[in-house]
């Protein structure tokens, strides 16, 4: 027996209880533009490093891999550095505390908006 769930939606055959689907997992792509591209692959495929965005088609980076199906708590950076380090990395402390009391200074001048 063939069912339609909508039109165009094809057929829905019913599936034997004895065949399991396949193993999966979930990996996370951070695009440069600010957004996560989510992809599903098989759990013994290999994950590229790099995916090509489907928005904006630049080159998205691996952010995780959910191996376990646990999702988010399962979340490990692959930076290598939280973005403190990053700013640490560029700049010194006192160079940073300038540059804070600086734009301070500019918002509460009413100066630039904020938002």
């Amino acid at each position: 027996m063939i069912r339609a769930i909508r039109a165009g939606g094809g057929p829905q055959y019913p599936q034997p209880a004895t065949e399991a689907p396949a193993a999966r997992r979930t990996v996370v792509f951070v695009c440069p533009q600010g957004h996560n591209v989510e992809l599903t692959f098989a759990a013994d495929a290999e994950t590229p490093e790099v995916w090509e965005c489907p928005k904006h088609g630049t080159e998205s980076r691996v952010w995780y891999s959910d191996t376990s199906g646990g999702g988010e708590q399962n979340a490990v950076p692959r930076t290598g550095k939280t973005h403190w380090e990053q700013l640490c990395s560029r700049r010194s402390e006192p160079e940073l505390e300038q540059l804070l009391a600086e734009r301070l200074s500019v918002l509460r001048a009413g100066r630039v908006s904020v938002g």
